[in-house]
Parts: C-alpha cells; sequence; structure tokens
C-alpha cells in the first residue's frame, strides 16, 4: 500500500499508524526469530527447546532485562495487533470482498487477537501476574460454548487453514514484493523478497497444522486439542527419520522473522 493510500484510509492519522505499524512489525520480527532459534538448536542438539511465541515470552522474564523486554513486548504486540485489526476491517491492503479477500481479512483477524492476547499475557508478566495463561487452548476454551462459540472457533480454524494454504501460494509466487517500496536499493529489496519466500512457504504448514487442531476443538468439542507452534514444531520433530523438518521450520521461522524485521524499512505502507 503507498502512503497516499494510508492518508487516503487513516487521515490524519496516517504518520501514527505507520509508526505504529512498523513498530509492531520488529516486535513480531524478533519474537518470531526467537521462537526458530530455539528449534533450530533443538533440532541440532544443542539443549533448545520447541516453544511458542508465548513460552518465549515467559523465557525473556527471568533474564537480566526481562522487564525492559516485556515492556516492548506489549507495545509491539499491541501495535501489531491493532494493524491487523485495521487491516481486517478498514482493508488498507487492499483485499477486497471477494471470497478470498475475505478470507484473509478473517485470517487477519485471527492473528489480531492472538497478537493482542500474546500483548495482555506480556503485560500480566510484567505486572508480576505470571499465572494468567495465554496459550491457544485457554483461548478456544474461553470462548468454546455448545453452539455459537463452537461454530466461531471452527470458522476460525477453516480460516487460519486457509491462510495456511495462501501463505505458501505468497512464498511461492512472491506475491508480497508488490507491497516494498520501490525506492529501496536492489540488495535489500533481494533480501527481503528471499527471506519473504522461504519464510511464508515454512509458516503455510505451521498455520495448516494451528488451524486444524481449532478445528478439532470445534468437531470434538475440547479445547484440549488446541495446538499452537509448539505442538507444530514438536509434531514435525517427529515427522520422518531424524530432525530435518524440525530444522527446516525453524531456518523457516529465521528467515520469516528477518523479512519483518526487514519490512520495518522495506514495506510501503
Amino acid at each position: 500500500m503507498t502512503d497516499a493510500g494510508l492518508e487516503r484510509v487513516a487521515g490524519d492519522a496516517a504518520p501514527v499508524l505507520d509508526r505504529v505499524t512498523r513498530l509492531g512489525f520488529a516486535t513480531k520480527g524478533l519474537l518470531t526469530i526467537l521462537v526458530g532459534v530455539l528449534a533450530l538448536r533443538h533440532a541440532l542438539g544443542q539443549g533448545g527447546r520447541l516453544t511458542g511465541q508465548e513460552g518465549v515470552i515467559r523465557s525473556l522474564r527471568d533474564q537480566p532485562f526481562g522487564q525492559v523486554a516485556l515492556v516492548v513486548l506489549t507495545v509491539g504486540l499491541s501495535a501489531y495487533a491493532l494493524w491487523m485489526f485495521v487491516s481486517a476491517f478498514v482493508d488498507p491492503q487492499g483485499k477486497g470482498t471477494r471470497i478470498v479477500g475475505i478470507v484473509e481479512r478473517v485470517s487477519f483477524f485471527v492473528t489480531g487477537i492472538g497478537s493482542a492476547t500474546l500483548a495482555f499475557g506480556s503485560l500480566n508478566l510484567l505486572l508480576g501476574k505470571g499465572g494468567v495463561r495465554t496459550g491457544l487452548d485457554d483461548l478456544a476454551a474461553g470462548v468454546l460454548t455448545p453452539f455459537f462459540g463452537r461454530w466461531l472457533v471452527g470458522l476460525a480454524g477453516a480460516a487460519v487453514v486457509i491462510a495456511g494454504i495462501l501463505q505458501m501460494r505468497l512464498g511461492v509466487t512472491a506475491g508480497f514484493r508488490h507491497d516494498l517500496r520501490r525506492d529501496l536499493s536492489p540488495w535489500l529489496r533481494r533480501i527481503t523478497i528471499v527471506s519473504g519466500r522461504f519464510g511464508y512457504i515454512a509458516l503455510g504448514p505451521l498455520s495448516l497444522l494451528v488451524g486444524s487442531s481449532l478445528v478439532r476443538v470445534a468437531v470434538e468439542y475440547d479445547p484440549s486439542e488446541a495446538g499452537g507452534w509448539d505442538e507444530a514444531l514438536g509434531l514435525l520433530s517427529r515427522f520422518g527419520e531424524g530432525t530435518w523438518a524440525l530444522g527446516v521450520a525453524a531456518v523457516g521461522l529465521i528467515l520469516y522473522g528477518l523479512y519483518f524485521m526487514l519490512l520495518v524499512r522495506a514495506r510501503a505502507l
């Protein structure tokens, strides 16, 4: 989306939304890289543990810079959630109202809920309320009811599954390159496109696994069936012989995180 387009959607708030969005990109990128690094260490037998974004946030709490990290994560994840909600409802990315566009916007909304939940969990850790759970199973349990909640979780899962397919397609076609600034230097454009392609291709299967777990929650009426990135990575670690699948996914997550870090400068909002 161009700067003119952002001004058309956000008006006078466009500069603020631009800064907020870029902060969200940086935070999402950093968090994804940390998940990928831990998974890669596990795949290489160097002691890393398989965890999702929630687990990384909890582990950062115990580091010397933990309080500062939690502040940054709370603000950054809130910023990314805001961008996802804006993308879902206002459609600044121009996804439209056709079937594929609607599915993508629903997936933005689901991602926004997930990011907002992580921000809430980070805030509670910052305030010393470590007992507050923000896992996907806890989130599913909070909305699961015999009829409406069940359908809501099922539809969210279906949207995430379709989003996973679209993510892999986006990686193969590099369709996101149209969102990059035209005045980027050739080397920065090349690195951004390469990291984005591999990142989306790696993210797609994880989204398929997470989405299918939400569908199982709705079908079996059991929130414990919900699984996030940690469960998906754990499943990949048991796939086939050795840990090659986990290693590939871990490298893909690192590249996906790098792609979002690069978007801070590279994306035209």
